[in-house]
């Protein structure tokens, strides 16, 4: 029988559902049957519990009504094993039980509403009217729940979500790039490896913690690394990191957008703005701000803080008889020979022309001095492209009271000054 096109507005969800009803009184059954089926868009019926049972399992109807009492299998029994296979699906209890027995195993079950016999048409069917409403309404939730969950899936962008704290959902994007086939398989630790560095520390993939230290004031982001695979030929990608809170909703989202082309234009633009184009080492710019800061920070500790200038002795004679061709292969020669004997922490720059600047903290006017020489007579032993042979000349000075950054450089100045003047290729301490 095909339901009414105009029902009451608190029946109109029955109008698309499958009810099963379970009775094993036939004149109960059929009245049951034709009742419903004048709401519903279909409806089935089985005898006994154990029909109802194997019908429910073939037949997925939406709503579960039944007897208890009845032979073979009894109503309760079938409707645990319904909730079993199924917990969402509704089952209504149509009995004239009323002992605490009953109730408490009903409870137990998970049973959505009763009606008591003999039954009233409009108590079962509001009741039924109302589970409809509700499992519909469920349905569409978790409908529209999925089609959010494609939409991130596809999203090129890296999502997570986080419910009371607790991450819940990572989308497809992300779970492919960290190499792990579900939320579940990251947190037990299957994944490709990936590291993630944010806020200067590294978090391992399952490492999911660091969500919870992000900042989600609007506006606000964190930049975050991942390190490319072990032997793959993947880089490093650099992403921007925000988080939204929703606290009506108790929940948290959390975005990775990929900016590594940035990142990369950014990088290039600070070694083009800080590198000597020729020699690759630091220019005269990235030299004066190094230089600010190790003289303030030397300032605060009381620690030594050492200049030494120095340059090659005569280079307009390279230039001039073999070419300048000839002379940047001398300056990128003697860039390599001076690098491989200065500190990690030491900032070692082309000042300008043939002129060199080696910053050394921690280094009193001694140790610079040392240094110095040892570079003077590496130098001066050393087999230089096209000219063979070549000296330098070098003013050191040390940080000392009262001193500011460009007093300490003026009298590095006037010490190379001095050693050009004595006769060159010597080391003179100002």
């Amino acid at each position: 029988m095909t339901p009414p096109k105009h029902l009451p507005e608190r029946l109109r969800h029955l109008r698309t559902l499958h009810i099963l009803v379970v009775e094993d009184d036939l004149l109960a059954r059929e009245q049951l049957g034709i009742l419903l089926s004048r709401f519903a868009a279909r409806v089935t019926t089985a005898a006994n519990g154990l029909e109802g049972l194997e019908t429910f399992k073939y037949e997925r109807p939406d709503i579960v009504v039944t007897d208890i009492n009845m032979p073979v299998l009894d109503g309760l029994d079938m409707a645990q094993s319904i909730k079993d296979m199924d917990p969402a699906t509704p089952v209504i209890l149509v009995t004239a039980h009323s002992d605490t027995r009953f109730f408490l195993r009903s409870i137990d079950i998970g049973i959505d509403g009763y009606v008591v016999k003999p039954v009233d048409a409009d108590s079962l069917l509001t009741l039924l009217g109302k589970q409809a409403k509700a499992l519909l309404d469920a349905r569409l939730a978790e409908a529209r729940a999925g089609m959010f969950r494609f939409i991130l899936d596809i999203n090129p962008n890296f999502i997570l979500t986080l419910h009371a704290g607790e991450v819940d959902y990572v989308n497809r994007t992300f779970l492919d790039f960290l190499g792990a086939p579900s939320l579940d398989t990251l947190k037990n630790g299957q994944h490709a490896g990936r590291a993630l560095e944010l806020d200067g520390r590294t978090y391992d993939s399952a490492d999911l913690s660091w969500t919870s230290h992000l900042d989600s004031r609007e506006g606000f982001t964190h930049q975050a690394t991942f390190n490319p695979l072990p032997g793959g030929s993947d880089r490093q990608r650099t992403y921007l990191v925000s988080s939204a809170g929703f606290p009506e909703l108790d929940r948290t989202i959390i975005t990775f957008t990929d900016i590594t082309p940035l990142a990369e234009e950014r990088r290039l633009l600070h070694i083009r703005a800080t590198t000597d184009a020729l020699t690759g080492i630091a220019n005269r710019a990235e030299l004066a701000d190094t230089l600010e800061r190790e003289f303030h920070r030397a300032a605060r500790h009381a620690a030594t803080l050492t200049v030494t200038i120095f340059d090659i002795d005569h280079f307009k004679t390279v230039n001039d008889t073999y070419g300048h061709p000839a002379g940047d292969a001398v300056l990128t020669s003697l860039t390599a020979l001076v690098a491989d004997h200065v500190r990690d922490h030491d900032t070692f720059g082309r000042y300008g022309g043939e002129e060199f600047l080696l910053l050394t903290p921690e280094t009193n006017a001694e140790e610079a001095a040392r240094l110095a020489e040892r570079l003077r007579e590496a130098i001066e032993k050393h087999a230089f492209p096209a000219v063979k042979r070549l000296t330098c000349s070098f003013g050191v000075s040390a940080m000392t009271p009262g001193d500011s950054p460009e007093s300490l450089i003026a009298r590095a100045d006037a010490a190379l000054y001095a050693a050009k003047q004595s006769g060159r290729n010597r080391v003179v301490v100002g």
